[in-house]
């Protein structure tokens, strides 16, 4: 099995357009080689074959593979969570935890259908040491701001948020990486939806 070490930064950052055309065009490769033959497939020289580069060309910005699949990810992420961020700015103004659920479930729907083969490949083929997790401090922190009015009778809310956040993106990933074709399914979204709405919105209790 192929070894990694924790990954590193980006040796240098492009400031020329031709500079960066050969990063835009290394780290395009990695993404194929990464999708294709997973982490076991991606090494230095495949990539700047599969680029066009010389290795001494990859090597000039990038110190090893690490530091390639940290960029990948930090792209992909930058790309995928426009929608999410929308959302959230969104989610305050919502006049019910239904109407504030189905905003959420369809930003991170979208959130998946952008490059699902990279998304799986990130999240199934690369190992913990160069996995790199965006942080969801500031998301937690915004669904438990929306979600808290109408979680009067929940005694935990934070605790319930997280939750209700790790099952949303669990059964969203499970379902972009096995059967794709679902997220496009007309009830999809409100059956998510329906699954969350009594653990977050509980009768009085006596």
């Amino acid at each position: 099995m192929k070894a990694a070490r924790p990954a590193t930064a980006v040796r240098k950052r492009p400031r020329q357009q031709r500079s960066r055309a050969t990063v835009d065009a290394i780290t395009q490769a990695a993404t194929y080689i990464l999708v294709e033959s997973g982490w076991e497939g991606l090494t230095t020289n495949a990539i700047a074959e599969r680029a066009g580069v010389n290795i001494s060309s990859l090597y000039q910005f990038f110190p090893g593979e690490e530091a390639i699949v940290a960029e990948l990810q930090l792209r992909h992420a930058a790309e995928s969570r426009l929608k999410l961020a929308e959302a959230l700015e969104q989610l305050p103004g919502q006049p019910s935890l239904r109407d504030a659920l189905a905003l959420l479930v369809a930003a991170i729907v979208d959130e998946h259908r952008i490059a699902p083969a990279v998304h799986r490949a990130i999240a199934e083929e690369l190992p913990g040491s160069v996995r790199h997790a965006a942080p969801d401090d500031v998301v937690e922190e915004q669904l438990l701001s929306a979600f808290s009015p109408f979680m009067r009778n929940v005694p935990n809310p934070q605790l319930a948020c997280r939750i209700a956040r790790i099952a949303v993106h669990a059964v969203i990933h499970e379902t972009a990486s096995r059967t794709p074709a679902m997220l496009d399914h007309p009830g999809f979204n409100e059956e998510l939806v329906a699954l969350l709405m009594p653990f977050l919105q509980r009768p009085a209790v006596g």
